[in-house]
């Protein structure tokens, strides 16, 4: 089922997707307020005391995208800061216009990354959770995005936290 679901998505053609004119902050705040249960979860069973934070532009430029598939990754990428913070740390959601592109970053103060694991994380099946991940959640993140005709990055220094770049174009009818 994992293999299918692998080809699945890299079989996608844009045209599958129902796309439509978005607006990004929508999509991060519905996001995060998904993700008020797991932080709850995080709290109680590992005691992290997590704080969210949105930097989201005023009138960003709206993007041609599936909402549902934006949502997917970002809660993804919110799913992994949460599980990288021990102990007490922040979450921060940053919407900005740059260069012609719709550009969001998910930060974290977690553990980080080595340089190793950077280099795999988008590959299928490749996970650093043990029995708990399935190595699918930043490889369909990748997926979704490139499809979109976006960008995805990651920035990383083990013990002091993670950024996740999403960059995506904004729509045709919208003014430079």
């Amino acid at each position: 089922k994992l293999v299918q679901r692998i080809r699945d998505s890299a079989r996608h053609k844009p045209e599958d997707v129902e796309r439509a004119e978005i607006d990004l902050n929508d999509v991060l705040r519905d996001s995060v307020a998904w993700m008020e249960d797991y932080i709850y979860e995080a709290r109680r069973e590992r005691g992290a005391a997590i704080d969210t934070e949105l930097d989201l532009a005023p009138n960003l430029p709206r993007v041609r995208a599936s909402a549902t598939e934006m949502r997917e990754v970002f809660v993804n990428l919110l799913r992994n800061a949460v599980d990288a913070i021990r102990g007490e740390g922040r979450i921060r959601v940053r919407s900005a216009a740059e260069d012609g592109r719709v550009v969001v970053e998910v930060s974290d103060t977690g553990c980080g990354m080595s340089a190793d694991v950077m280099a795999k994380i988008f590959h299928p099946l490749f996970t650093t959770k043990g029995e708990r991940g399935t190595g699918l959640g930043l490889t369909t993140c990748y997926a979704i995005v490139r499809r979109h005709g976006g960008d995805i990055r990651v920035r990383s220094e083990e013990g002091k936290g993670t950024t996740f770049t999403v960059s995506l174009p904004r729509s045709v009818g919208e003014a430079a």
